[in-house]
């Protein structure tokens, strides 16, 4: 990892850290030993590259293939998907965001 991408997450982490809190900036950055203005930039910063990477402006597509349940059962269907070496079992009813998620990290694991 370059000290660019070190030194990018520490700040994610530390305005993650500064949203959890409920404090103001002001008081977040007085406690944690850094400046208000060090604490601005890098939540413009951090904004302007998620958005950056956001689905809406640049769309990947990972293949998936879907695969027969070994041993089905006739109480609940179910699926199953496979990104890579990995398989998710969904059964009625599953998270559907959870699912965009899992999906999204785990695209991003095989680029």
């Amino acid at each position: 990892m370059t000290k660019k991408e070190q030194r990018q997450r520490e700040w994610m982490t530390r305005v993650a850290d500064y949203r959890a809190s409920g404090l103001t900036m002001a008081a977040w950055s007085a406690a944690n030993h850094v400046t208000l203005e060090q604490l601005k930039y890098w939540t413009r910063k951090l904004k302007k590259i998620a958005s950056s990477d956001s689905f809406a402006t640049t769309p990947r597509f990972t293949p998936i293939s879907v695969a027969e349940p070994v041993s089905p059962r006739k109480s609940a269907s179910s699926l199953v998907v496979q990104i890579g070496q990995a398989s998710i079992t969904l059964q009625s009813g599953f998270d559907q965001q959870l699912l965009r998620e899992v999906s999204k990290a785990l695209g991003e694991a095989l680029c």
